[in-house]
């Protein structure tokens, strides 16, 4: 890769230093999430120069399932190892048209840093502290580590909040975090984390024969999906489905993933004796397996996180044209709102998710509203039109901190 060039010239390079880490590949390249990359060819697609991914080397790879082998140019961006020193990370950012890297505490002393090299440094967020600590609380059971664990993130927010103060803008995923940094940096842009592209969102007419096919009275097609793990809940879809049992509705619920929790979540089923109404279906390819599958067969996503994780689960489920019932989390709550799509009920509160999914099951002109407006909310924060409004964002951000 050509030597970047100064944020003056025509070529001003986009520095992404991701959270997630690479692992050296058998074909000399590097092995990350097939997500990841996608992301980083979207930025390369509209960011006027060159844009390259710094990442950390690590021996074990992340829980994902979608990881490949990129060499460095091959997905349009290029990829190097991030310069271990502070002296040596700096020549290697100076000059660059922007830096987009994970607010966190590790990634807190790049403000001081990119300010005295006077490249612009946006940061991107995920977990609010509140979000954080429902995953604590989700995670573990001892209460003096957990204790502990939760005055470590108080005290890393306060020094989030110090280095979002000197960066030229934040990145907000989901509304958890965007409501609080807003207030901390005057450019902040809030968006919704999706893989699914415009052209892939489910078609009108497609959308209206399934919804169509719903009146049928047929049994109402549940569906879960996503790593099966404490914070996402997933023990509580045992529980919902014997309750909608007792109730007498006539369903399925479908759940797919992978993770630690599925042996235990099989284990809970057959103790319950759910039979065929409660099915494990294991992780399926997602543009060639998970999305068609919502597209023509499910009904309703039942979300049972009990905390914020701004999840991109909920816009591309939502791009099938499946809407959500779930827990009231501040990110699914903050999409309920924008969207005008889904039903909440408390965190935790299986009996009420359930009486919820029986009133909408005799109600299926409201699922079929609902499924509308998802795909509105999903064509508008589809992949292309995001990372576009990212890339402005950027922009608008190197611009502003130019000047100052």
């Amino acid at each position: 890769m050509s030597s970047p060039v100064g944020r003056t010239g025509t070529n001003r390079e986009l520095v992404l230093l991701p959270s997630l880490k690479a692992r050296a590949g058998e074909r000399g390249g590097f092995v990350l999430t097939q997500k990841y990359l996608n992301g980083a060819r979207a930025y390369a697609k509209t960011w006027p120069g060159p844009v390259t991914s710094l990442v950390r080397l690590a021996d074990d790879l992340t829980t994902d399932m979608d990881h490949v082998e990129a060499q460095s140019g091959e997905w349009g961006t290029g990829i190097e190892p991030r310069p271990e020193g502070r002296k040596q990370l700096a020549e290697r950012l100076r000059g660059a048209g922007a830096v987009l890297a994970h607010l966190s505490r590790i990634e807190a002393p790049l403000a001081e840093l990119c300010r005295e090299i006077r490249v612009p440094l946006v940061y991107g967020t995920e977990y609010s502290l509140a979000t954080e600590e429902q995953i604590i609380d989700a995670e573990t059971d001892n209460a003096l580590l957990r204790w502990r664990r939760k005055l470590w993130v108080r005290r890393t927010e306060k020094l989030r909040i110090d280095a979002l103060s000197r960066a030229a803008g934040v990145q907000c995923s989901g509304t958890p975090t965007y409501e609080v940094y807003r207030h901390h940096n005057p450019r902040a842009l809030l968006f919704f984390d999706n893989r699914v592209e415009v052209e892939a969102v489910v078609g009108t007419a497609e959308l209206e024969s399934k919804l169509d096919r719903l009146q049928s009275r047929r049994p109402l097609r549940l569906v879960f999906g996503g790593r099966l793990v404490a914070m996402k809940g997933v023990l509580d879809l045992v529980g919902l489905a014997e309750r909608l049992v007792k109730r007498g509705l006539d369903f399925e619920l479908e759940v797919f993933g992978r993770g630690p929790l599925e042996g235990e979540l099989q284990r809970a089923a057959a103790a319950k004796r759910l039979g065929t109404r409660f099915r494990l279906r294991g992780a399926l390819d997602f543009e060639t397996g998970w999305i068609p599958m919502l597209q023509r067969e499910q009904d309703l996503f039942v979300c049972c996180h009990p905390q914020g994780d701004p999840s991109s689960t909920y816009p591309e489920v939502m791009s099938c044209g499946v809407p959500i019932a779930g827990y009231d989390n501040e990110a699914f709550r903050g999409i309920v709102e924008r969207s005008g799509s889904g039903w909440l009920v408390p965190i935790h509160d299986i009996d009420e998710l359930a009486a919820s999914i029986v009133r909408l099951d005799a109600d299926r002109a409201a699922i079929a509203r609902a499924a509308r407006l998802a795909r509105e909310f999903a064509l508008a924060h589809a992949f292309q039109p995001t990372y576009a409004r990212r890339v402005q964002h950027l922009l608008e951000c190197a611009a502003a901190d130019n000047r100052t």
